[in-house]
């Protein structure tokens, strides 16, 4: 009779273990990382609207794979422009992924990452103009209308919840280079008040 009330026992337990594992399987969030490229070399008449990064903008690139290093980010996703996948190339290097590029339909792209990286980290590289529209296509909150021409150093970290729950958190990274001041709830209280504003316009 011992021991068979010792084998209910033992499987009672080895079945909570089971739920409990199986629960933790599915109960995990999505974790999307959004930064604006690097900081880039001045247009001119030969490289047109498509500029390789600065020194600057290398050096943000490289900040960033260390931002990043301990994320295990299982996909990065990037613009067809040379300054977007120059951002992303330490951190593909260092993670062994290849960047992939995505589109104009922000939306539909939004859903297709949510669903086939479930669980997972991504980083989504865009541009001043288009990483607000892209945090509210993965349905968080606009801290902006538009970051300015010289916010360079902000990243975005859009958690998504089973229960459809999202969170967003804002930090710096790198070189100080930015104009806009969060918004008051996101900002860090150990964090520099201080900004970096350049000598030249960057687009």
């Amino acid at each position: 009779m011992k021991n068979i009330l010792l084998q209910s026992k033992i499987l009672k337990v080895l079945f909570v273990c089971l739920f409990l594992s199986n629960y933790n399987a599915f109960a995990q969030k999505t974790t999307i990382w959004l930064v604006r490229h690097g900081e880039k070399e001045p247009a001119t008449v030969k490289t047109a609207d498509d500029p390789n990064l600065s020194f600057d903008g290398q050096k943000r690139a490289e900040a960033l794979a260390k931002f990043l290093k301990r994320e295990k980010i299982k996909a990065i996703y990037v613009t067809k422009y040379k300054r977007a996948g120059e951002t992303a190339r330490p951190l593909a290097a260092q993670a062994k992924l290849s960047p992939v590029m995505y589109g104009d339909s922000l939306k539909t792209f939004a859903t297709s990452i949510l669903k086939n990286f479930k669980g997972g980290n991504v980083l989504i590289v865009g541009h001043s103009n288009t990483l607000m529209p892209l945090l509210g296509a993965f349905g968080a909150e606009m801290p902006f209308e538009a970051l300015d021409e010289d916010d360079y150093d902000m990243i975005f970290k859009v958690t998504v919840k089973d229960s459809g729950e999202r969170e967003l958190e804002i930090s710096y990274y790198g070189m100080l280079h930015h104009k806009s001041d969060l918004p008051q709830k996101y900002k860090e209280d150990d964090r520099p008040a201080q900004q970096f504003v350049s000598p030249a316009a960057h687009y």
